[in-house]
């Protein structure tokens, strides 16, 4: 049932330009307070929220992430529609913690692209990690995106609704070549059973955790872990933090130095400390 409330929280948050995915979480946690306490959230004093983010991590055992995406939604429309501030010290923000992912190393990478047989979801995983993009990105690519003289792929409306160019390598475009023999796209790059439609997101994740699965590569993560490769890869490989920043589209060089962290720990950079007590074979010490 459409309500006034929700109506007015849609129009304020399309006029913000939100995406989709924030809409969709923002709704929900309005709709689990209005439920939890069977009336408006217009009716909701600061202590009842107070009191319901407490029994949400307490009782019903949310994280610190999901506990900070309440807070956002709540903040959204109690500042926001409801023009009715909520104190940050009634309702302080939680630790954000940052749980290093599993990194997929070269060889995991190669296995998993292996075992994923379907041409079109192979080809998609190969330009996510081949590229970087993110899998929302992915499915929304054109064939107008492709631009083979400047050797760039435009990413439109990517996160934070940017556009941005990522590297069209040869091994992209021999993938893509390949592709292109049994497929024959011509609008969206990798369409659903209506060419007139982008897959689905869902449809590259599955794909990536059966391959996975075939692959015997237990290590945590779904298919952003190929966009976590790709950034590490390339550092291992010397590339300059700056021009990855560029290409994954941070809006800040700190989401960029994250996969720093990486660099000490990855299967295949081995040689990265150098052991200072070894005395080099070049130079005995006198």
């Amino acid at each position: 049932m459409m309500t006034p409330l929700r109506q007015k929280v849609i129009e304020f948050m399309i006029l913000k330009g939100y995406a989709k995915a924030t809409q969709q979480s923002y709704l929900a946690h309005i709709r689990y307070l209005a439920e939890f306490f069977h009336q408006s959230p217009e009716q909701l004093k600061e202590d009842d929220l107070r009191a319901y983010l407490l029994h949400c991590h307490v009782v019903k055992h949310w994280s610190y992430s999901s506990c900070r995406q309440f807070i956002h939604a709540a903040r959204f429309l109690y500042d926001q529609v409801l023009k009715r501030p909520i104190s940050r010290d009634e309702l302080p923000l939680p630790p954000k913690a940052f749980k290093m992912p599993d990194l997929l190393s070269r060889s995991e990478v190669q296995k998993i692209l292996h075992h994923c047989q379907d041409l079109k979801h192979r080809t998609g995983l190969m330009l996510a990690y081949g590229s970087g993009m993110r899998v929302s990105e992915l499915v929304n690519l054109k064939v107008s995106d492709l631009d083979g003289e400047r050797d760039t792929i435009r990413i439109r409306s990517g996160k934070g609704r940017k556009d941005r160019d990522v590297d069209f390598t040869s091994g992209i475009k021999q993938c893509l070549r390949e592709y292109w023999k049994t497929y024959h796209p011509k609008e969206w790059i990798f369409y659903a059973k209506n060419p007139h439609n982008p897959i689905a997101v869902s449809s590259f994740q599955r794909a990536y955790t059966s391959a996975k699965l075939k692959a015997e590569v237990h290590k945590r993560g779904g298919i952003h872990a190929l966009r976590h490769a790709f950034a590490t890869h390339q550092l291992e490989a010397g590339m300059p933090l700056p021009r990855l920043q560029l290409l994954l589209g941070h809006a800040h060089i700190t989401c960029t130095l994250r996969y720093t962290r990486w660099l000490k720990c990855s299967d295949d950079n081995k040689t990265s400390l150098f052991d200072l007590l070894t005395p080099s074979k070049d130079k005995e010490p006198s």
